[in-house]
């Protein structure tokens, strides 16, 4: 009785009845890239293992010190690209293992300044990733379309005023101002996120800013930020529960078309898959997969694209789980299946946050919901799951048993659809699963 007590408890929680009013005349919004990428810095902030929300203030300090030094609003555009994206290359690689407890600087001093010889190999090995994070970053940034400005932001935001940073990079003034801002943004972060009392940071703040002054920052855009750490108008900004609306609300890049934002998202799929250990296009395939699949199941053109914009991020979550977890070969133990179980969670509270895609989160939030009550994370029932969930779940599954994995060699597209069938009136919806096979049957070889 007290499981099942607590079951319920499980599945009140999950559902959230703001997501079940009418969304059938929901369709893709018109976004733009700061306001998508606003949202999605949260999954780079679970892959680098950072508290929430660490990009995002990254990006209102440097948004904050940019305008304040005057700097044209293409510029400012650019550190609040950089900004958002500079741990974007976690995302494609593993992080770090953590510094040795009671090494570094409370002053945020970058790993790669201070290595001790004691240390030496676990720090080196540190480094070498950061390195590989930047590189990857820089790479994802030129993807994005961003410019190879905010490709170089990224690529030296660990990089020192005084050239004692991780890149080759010319140091000093040499250094393009907004990788400078970009630079001393993410310290500034990292420095007041260390902090335990948000009144003691705001009144050392300052102080521990000019600190870093001339070794890893620039001494003048250093004493620009200490001074506008000195008032309490940038405290309540960066302490702000609004503040990705915040940032959103001001307006960064053009809206993008549907496929621009097709293209756009698809990159992020992209490195999702790879890290992931899954080829790369995967996520792509899928999702032009459910598109035709909810068109064959009488979607209007709108709304068959916001299915496939949900499809493009259905796994983002995943950057909040290990990479060992998801590319183990044996069969994941309990703890370990319960964290994996959690990156549905993740991915609908990201998506959640880009204007208009409520829906689409929370199909993204069911796509591993089965009809008879045995799927995660809300063990929801019938027709609980959304339509638009089992679209991308079966589309997900056939893509999963039709290509190679750890722990199996890939099934043919016959015997695929034999185990698809198989789950007709657990899984997913008879009716449903029908559409499907008209639509996989169709597939060119």
């Amino acid at each position: 009785m007290a499981a099942n007590a607590q079951i319920q408890t499980v599945k009140a929680e999950f559902l959230d009845p703001s997501l079940y009013d009418d969304t059938g005349l929901a369709a893709l919004p018109r976004l733009s890239r700061g306001t998508v990428l606003t949202a999605l810095s949260r999954a780079f902030d679970l892959a680098e293992g950072r508290r929430p929300g660490h990009s995002q203030r990254v990006a209102y300090i440097g948004t904050f010190l940019a305008t304040e030094l005057g700097m044209e609003l293409p510029q400012v555009e650019e550190v609040f690209y950089g900004c958002l994206l500079h741990d974007v290359g976690m995302a494609a690689s593993a992080p770090p293992a953590q510094p040795p407890a009671g090494r570094g600087s409370r002053t945020g001093k970058d790993p790669a300044s201070v290595v001790p010889a004691a240390d030496s190999g676990h720090w080196a090995a540190v480094i070498e990733t950061l390195k590989a994070h930047c590189e990857h970053g820089s790479r994802i940034g030129r993807k994005l379309g961003l410019g190879e400005t905010v490709a170089r932001a990224i690529a030296s935001h660990h990089d020192c005023w005084d050239g004692s940073g991780l890149s080759d990079s010319p140091a000093g003034e040499k250094t393009p101002m907004v990788a400078r801002v970009v630079a001393l943004a993410d310290r500034v972060e990292s420095l007041i996120d260390a902090e335990a009392s948000p009144l003691a940071v705001r009144r050392r703040g300052p102080q521990l800013i000019r600190e870093m002054a001339g070794s890893e920052l620039d001494p003048a855009l250093a004493e620009k930020m200490a001074t506008i750490a000195e008032r309490d108008t940038f405290w309540l900004g960066l302490y702000d529960n609004d503040l990705a609306a915040t940032l959103m609300g001001l307006g960064h890049g053009p809206l993008m078309s549907r496929e621009d934002l097709f293209d756009f998202l698809g990159v992020f799929a992209d490195v999702v898959d790879g890290r992931n250990g899954r080829e790369s296009g995967r996520s792509r395939r899928v999702a032009d997969m459910a598109r035709r699949v909810a068109l064959t199941c009488d979607m209007t053109e709108r709304r068959a694209d916001l299915v496939k914009v949900a499809a493009l991020l259905q796994d983002i979550g995943t950057l909040g789980v290990p990479a060992q977890f998801l590319s183990k070969p044996d069969i994941l133990t309990i703890d370990e299946m319960s964290v994996v179980q959690l990156h549905p969670v993740y991915a609908r509270d990201i998506v959640s946050e880009i204007p208009g895609l409520g829906a689409a989160a929370w199909w993204v939030g069911c796509h591993h919901e089965r009809i008879d009550g045995k799927g995660y994370p809300g063990m929801l029932e019938g027709d609980e799951v959304p339509t638009e969930a089992q679209i991308i779940g079966m589309c997900e599954a056939f893509d999963a048993l039709t290509s190679d994995r750890p722990y199996r060699r890939a099934m043919s597209r016959e015997d695929a659809t034999e185990v698809m069938r198989g789950l007709a009136g657990t899984r997913f919806d008879p009716y449903l699963l029908a559409r499907f096979e008209s639509v996989a049957g169709a597939l060119p070889a």
